[in-house]
Order: structure tokens, then C-alpha cells, then sequence
């Protein structure tokens, strides 16, 4: 790709020590011939995934590792990652192999004139792998809910896999609750003049490990889409015309 960007990988981490080195050896592959760095922000994983990254960082200058003092949450790690990152883009993926490195060059293309790139696995070519009916029905009602709060057009809200420009987070950083694991919805929340497009990817319901979805991860969302809708009305009332 001619000119391309630098860009910052940001993947939290706990208890992925069964994933993490498979995923590092295909985001190498997938994006051979592009700058990019590896930001693996980990919260203090009891399975040794810390010192996996270590490993692997002391042969691979582009891995970096941030070790945090316990389990705080996909979102405040992302935001952690991307405070020691310098990437123009800046991209969180999941560590659990549910994204696919080569779906990232379609993402890295489209965000040549897009402020945030979603990786969608709800517009026309994506699609779910893995789940059981009970999950395919939890995660359409909440982005369905997610949607009419807020009034977003974005297919697929609670995506996991995206990419910001830098000057996007940078800008919304001091607002950004950062709870639970849900970052995008905040995004696309406190960004409403961003550029925004959907990209169709596959996601694959993890190999190994335990998902870390939850009845609580439920309830911190519904908290996070009421307090959304509030900031999201104050910030489209402050930048109407006098």
C-alpha cells in the first residue's frame, strides 16, 4: 500500500496466553510490507500472558507490552494502549483469534477517507461464526437498543474490531468513560461529525479460553447507552448554529 500510514495495534488481554503468539505470527504475515507497531496492554493475567509478550517483544521490536495491576477492563486498556501509542491509526482487536488479521487491509484501506472504520459483521458480506442462538438474539437487541438511543446509523455498535484516527480519539479521550467492553459505542457516541464507514468481516467465535461476556458486561452496557444518550444530546445542542 503506497504511503501508508503508521499504525498502532492496541489488543487487551487477559488470560490469552493460548492465542496471543498465533495471533502475533498472522497480524506479521497479514501486514508485512506496513508500519505498524503491537500494543499489548495486559491486566495482570494469571496465565502467564504477560510473559508471553515479553518473550516474543524481545525478538520483535514492533511488540510492545503494558502490564496493569489487575483485571480493569477491555475499554480502560484499549485507552491505556492507545495513550503509549503514536500510530495515525490506531486499531483494537481482540486477542482471542475472533478477528481476522487479513480483514485489517480492508479497514486500513477504507480509513484513507474515514475518521472511524468499523469492522462489521452486520452489513452485507459479514458475518458470525461459533454462536448459539442466545447470543446472536443478545447482541442484535442491544445494538437495535444502542441504535434508537442514540440515533447512530452504524450497523454493528458493539463491533470489537475498528479503527480511529488519532486526532478522533485525542479529541474525546477526557470524556470517555471507558467501561465494561464496549469502547466503539462511546466512540461513535461523542463523535457525531466523524466520517464513518462499515467494513464486512467474519467474526469466528473464539478457539480457546472463556468469553468474557457476561450478565454484568449487560448491565454496565445498558448504564453506558443512557449515560451516552445525554452526552451525545449535549454535544449536538452545543455545535447548532446560534
Amino acid at each position: 500500500m503506497v504511503d501508508a500510514p503508521h499504525i498502532s495495534i492496541i489488543i487487551p488481554t487477559y488470560n490469552e496466553a493460548g492465542n496471543l503468539e498465533e495471533l502475533l505470527r498472522e497480524l506479521d504475515s497479514a501486514l508485512t510490507g506496513l508500519d505498524f507497531q503491537v500494543i499489548v496492554v495486559d491486566d495482570s493475567s494469571p496465565d502467564g500472558t504477560f510473559d508471553l509478550v515479553q518473550k516474543v517483544a524481545r525478538q520483535n521490536p514492533w511488540v510492545q507490552g503494558i502490564k496493569r495491576p489487575g483485571k480493569l477492563g477491555l475499554a480502560s486498556a484499549i485507552i491505556e494502549g492507545f495513550r503509549a501509542s503514536n500510530g495515525e491509526l490506531v486499531v483494537m482487536m481482540d486477542a482471542d483469534l475472533s478477528h481476522n488479521p487479513r480483514d485489517l487491509l480492508a479497514l486500513v484501506e477504507a480509513s484513507r477517507d474515514a475518521d472511524i472504520v468499523v469492522g462489521s459483521r452486520y452489513v452485507e458480506g459479514g458475518s458470525i461464526k461459533g454462536w448459539s442462538p442466545l447470543r446472536h438474539l443478545a447482541s442484535r437487541s442491544a445494538i437495535r437498543l444502542s441504535r434508537a438511543l442514540l440515533g447512530l446509523s452504524v450497523r454493528d455498535t458493539t463491533s470489537g474490531f475498528a479503527i480511529f484516527r488519532r486526532e478522533i480519539l485525542e479529541h474525546i479521550a477526557p470524556k470517555l468513560e471507558a467501561l465494561g467492553f464496549k469502547l466503539l459505542l462511546e466512540v461513535l457516541a461523542l463523535s457525531p461529525n466523524a466520517r464513518i464507514k462499515e467494513v464486512p468481516i467474519t467474526f469466528v467465535n473464539r478457539k480457546r479460553g472463556k468469553s468474557k461476556f457476561g450478565m454484568s458486561e449487560i448491565i454496565v452496557f445498558l448504564r453506558l447507552c443512557m449515560d451516552l444518550r445525554r452526552h451525545r444530546k449535549a454535544i449536538i445542542a452545543s455545535s447548532a448554529p446560534k
